[in-house]
């Protein structure tokens, strides 16, 4: 049964969106844009495997650095060397190539990646969203707990963060 879902994030909160989408066990692409940006959850059979974000400040080299995981002169270095290569090369895997991150860091940085994306995404009070029944071919799947990330996003508004 193929799942068509769209809408106004001020009518249908995110978090029910998402919840409709877990029950579902549904596997595809959640859009949600707001201004300028466009953020992307993707999810296989109704659980969250990855998120991607138009924002600069969601990049992965940017989480690393805020983090501490990774020095800013190491991510410009990492950005050209991403750059010389026509941008045939995930950033991560150059980082992990020439020893800038370890693979373990990378992964954690990716989680991170993925919860900041989406708890940004909470904190919209207007935007649309729209779900489509496919996944990117080269995606890279990371297994989030759902209940776990909404107790996270819950704490973290608490918190103002």
């Amino acid at each position: 049964m193929a799942i068509a879902l769209s809408g106004e994030i001020s009518f249908t909160p995110l978090a029910d969106v998402l919840e409709q989408l877990r029950q579902r066990k549904a596997t595809g692409t959640l859009t949600v844009r707001g201004g300028d940006l466009a953020k992307c959850i993707y999810l296989k059979s109704g659980q969250i495997v990855f998120a991607t974000s138009t924002d600069v400040h969601d990049r992965l080299g940017e989480i690393l650095v805020k983090t501490g995981t990774l020095k800013r002169e190491n991510l410009e270095y990492a950005l050209t060397l991403s750059k010389k290569s026509g941008g045939m090369k995930k950033l991560g895997a150059i980082l992990v190539e020439n020893g800038l991150v370890a693979p373990k860091d990378l992964f954690n940085g990716l989680k991170a990646q993925v919860k900041d994306i989406i708890f940004s995404l909470f904190l919209l009070s207007e935007g649309n969203f729209q779900f489509e029944e496919r996944l990117p071919s080269d995606l890279i799947q990371l297994q989030i707990n759902f209940q776990d990330l909404i107790a996270e996003i819950i704490q973290r508004i608490k918190q103002g963060a």
